[in-house]
């Protein structure tokens, strides 16, 4: 079946389920970055550009087991025109097999990650070069309590020899971001980043890529800009109005006492993205776990499990 994937284009996913392949893979839990972790590598007048990964899935390759268990049976999509007539007799039958990591494949996207992460730190070379973009001398660590300690830097940073914050790439699925103290040294990032990931096979589409910015459009749900001496952390104008207006919807459903699961579940798939970016909606997101979940037998009158 087919996902709609912006207004002209569309993401073909296979059914992994209802055939049994997934019910016998494993995927581990694996997290995604957040806005916390850019924070990390952002101070006033940073500049930031994105990158993006080509085909994600379809740059690295199934397990030779999984190859054999992974067909389609193309009977019923084969061309009718007679311009691919020629094509099609090259076809061997009417079944053909997956090669490379497949959307619908229970553990595709763990371990698409898993090859990007490492690649990227593969990419970032040898830090001790100083004409390599991503060059640090040291860790610090600036923690609260600790001597010396300055609320204006993060927690933890690399150091470079001018003493600026090290540049870093991170990378959210297939979206990646380029963040570094000057505009050049950006820009170097993205493209030693993409010239390496072309070089190892992997898909740069250089197209999407965009110039380095001190207020770039979202990237992993956040709006991070460093312009006029401050770091600002939002979601998008779009986003927040949608956010308001759901609020508002849940707020009168309280009036009417009428709590529908399907709609409140619907509205909590989208904050989810949002707490993302905004932290403190967090306990607010847990009455809503607990009044979403509050039909379950075993339930006190606040909603938590007795």
């Amino acid at each position: 079946f087919c996902v709609d994937k912006g207004e002209t284009d569309i993401r073909m996913v296979y059914n992994g389920t209802s055939c049994g392949l997934n019910a016998y893979l494993h995927a581990p839990h694996y997290g995604l970055l957040t806005v916390k972790h850019t924070m990390r590598a952002l101070r006033e007048g940073y500049y930031q550009c994105d990158l993006d990964v080509g085909e994600q899935f379809l740059n690295y390759k199934l397990h030779g087991l999984l190859r054999l268990l992974s067909g389609v049976d193309v009977r019923e999509v084969r061309s009718r025109s007679p311009a691919d007539a020629s094509w099609e007799a090259t076809r061997p039958g009417n079944w053909e097999r997956w090669e490379r990591n497949w959307m619908g494949l229970r553990d595709s996207p763990y371990r698409s990650l898993q090859w990007q992460a490492r690649l990227k730190l593969e990419l970032y070379g040898d830090r001790r070069v100083r004409s390599n973009p991503f060059h640090w001398e040291k860790v610090i660590f600036n923690l609260p309590g600790s001597k010396g300690y300055r609320a204006d830097l993060p927690w933890v940073f690399k150091l470079r020899w001018d003493g600026k914050l090290g540049v870093e790439v991170f990378v959210y699925v297939d979206d990646g971001r380029a963040i570094g103290p000057t505009e050049f040294l950006t820009w170097q990032a993205a493209r030693w980043y993409g010239a390496g990931c072309t070089r190892r096979g992997v898909q740069d589409a250089s197209r999407k890529r965009t110039s380095p910015s001190l207020t770039p459009g979202p990237w992993a749900g956040t709006v991070t800009h460093t312009e006029d001496g401050r770091i600002c952390g939002m979601v998008s104008q779009e986003k927040w109005e949608k956010t308001k207006s759901l609020i508002t919807e849940m707020a009168t459903m309280v009036e009417r006492d009428h709590l529908p699961l399907g709609r409140l579940l619907q509205i909590r798939g989208f904050l989810v993205y949002v707490v993302r970016t905004y932290p403190w909606i967090n306990p607010y997101m847990k009455g809503l776990h607990l009044t979403i979940d509050s039909w379950r037998p075993f339930r006190g009158a606040d909603g938590f499990k007795l």
